[in-house]
C-alpha cells in the first residue's frame, strides 16, 4: 500500500477539482453556476500550490536551510492570501443573489 501525506492528498484532490472545473468552464456558456465553478477551481488551484510550498518549507526547515524557509514562507503567505481571497469570492458568489458576478477568468 502506498502511504500518502496530507499534502499529497490535498494536492491530488485539489488538482482533480481544478482539472474538472477547467473542463466544465471551458465547455459551458456563461452563467451563475459557471461563475461558482470558476471560483471553486481557483480556490482548488491555490490550495494545491499552497500544499506544495508548505511541504517544501517543512522539508527545508527539517534540513536546516533557514534562507529557504524564509523564501518559501513568503510564497506561502502570498499564495495563502490568494487562497483566502478566492475562497471568500467562492462563498460570496455562492450565496449572492445578484445576476452579474465578477468572474475568476476575466
Amino acid at each position: 500500500m502506498v502511504e500518502l501525506s496530507v499534502f499529497q492528498i490535498i494536492w491530488i484532490v485539489s488538482g482533480g477539482v481544478l482539472v474538472i472545473g477547467w473542463l466544465v468552464v471551458s465547455f459551458t456558456p456563461p452563467s451563475r453556476n459557471r461563475t461558482i465553478i470558476e471560483w471553486l477551481s481557483a480556490t482548488a488551484m491555490y490550495a494545491a500550490i499552497l500544499a506544495i510550498f508548505v511541504s517544501l518549507a517543512l522539508r527545508a526547515h527539517a534540513s536546516g536551510y533557514v534562507v529557504a524557509v524564509w523564501a518559501i514562507g513568503l510564497l506561502c503567505v502570498l499564495f495563502g492570501g490568494g487562497l483566502l481571497v478566492s475562497a471568500w469570492k467562492t462563498v460570496s458568489t455562492l450565496f449572492s443573489e445578484k445576476k452579474t458576478q465578477s468572474s475568476a477568468t476575466n
